[in-house]
């Protein structure tokens, strides 16, 4: 296959995503009174979350060094990028269920990619919450931290790490998904990874022991999506003795794990056998 073959694959498949998630927002919004509570329910939910990981600097000052207000940053940033990825890939997060109903074989008899139609089913509106509780809770950080000094290098390394965060996140589910062409149902190590990274995340990984650091960074590297770029930010030293540059290697590291994650995906769907009735 040549390249432009492949790209223009690629845009096809992109054209179709987009169409498939537009034809869900305006299904959703036919009920626009119960997308607005569904989000704001989201939102509250979402918010006490956030609340509770700034608990802990009631009784203390600081987390190893970290104030409330550069833990506030990050807790809001891992937030963000996570809810970007639970807004476009939940439908990977349900995929259990598709295998197990039988109807991921309907998937395979149509004339499109298999990851598109199963990666945009549950796309829905009240996953908004969480992106408003991001905002916001990145507004209340940067109150707190009023002397923060931003430029164009940190807001960009800012923005690829919540992309690229988001991005990881997703790979996840869907290295979950592809364990359920053998196990039927999603692992635990799935739910560890994606929903306890997303609670690990909120607070400085330099808590934990380097050995865990070395997992969140070269294993599993969610803490390129979020970590780094927010130490780079507050200008603090990166975990392990990194030099600063590596904060803007994010959108590298999330492409190649997406493209383990997606090669992944194509072995199991080309020696899936079906579940049976």
């Amino acid at each position: 296959m040549s390249k432009s073959t492949a790209l223009n694959n690629i845009l096809s498949d992109a054209r179709l995503y987009r169409r498939l998630i537009a034809m869900q927002i305006r299904s959703q919004l036919q009920y626009k009174a119960n997308v607005l509570v569904d989000i704001v329910t989201y939102f509250c939910v979402t918010g006490l979350e956030f609340l509770t990981t700034l608990l802990y600097f009631v009784p203390f000052p600081t987390l190893l060094g970290w104030h409330v207000g550069e833990v506030a940053l990050l807790a809001a940033v891992t937030s963000f990028s996570f809810g970007l990825a639970e807004l476009f890939g939940a439908g990977l997060d349900v995929f259990e269920e598709i295998i197990r109903r039988g109807e991921f074989d309907r998937v395979l008899l149509r004339p499109v990619h298999a990851l598109i139609l199963v990666a945009s089913g549950e796309f829905r509106l009240r996953r908004l919450g969480r992106l408003t509780q991001g905002v916001l809770g990145f507004v209340f950080a940067l109150i707190l931290l009023h002397g923060i000094r931003m430029t164009m290098l940190k807001l960009l390394a800012l923005l690829l790490g919540i992309a690229s965060g988001s991005l990881i996140f997703i790979s996840i589910l869907l290295l979950g998904a592809t364990m359920c062409f053998w196990t039927v149902q999603t692992t635990e190590l799935t739910n560890i990874l994606y929903y306890g990274g997303r609670e690990m995340l909120s607070y400085p990984i330099s808590i934990y022991n380097q050995a865990i650091q070395s997992i969140l960074l070269f294993v599993f590297p969610l803490a390129f999506g979020t970590y780094l770029p927010t130490c780079y930010l507050l200008e603090r030293p990166l975990p392990l003795g990194l030099p600063t540059w590596v904060a803007f290697l994010s959108p590298a590291v999330a492409l190649a794990f997406a493209g383990v994650a997606v090669w992944m995906w194509g072995f199991g769907v080309h020696h899936y056998e079906s579940t049976g009735s």
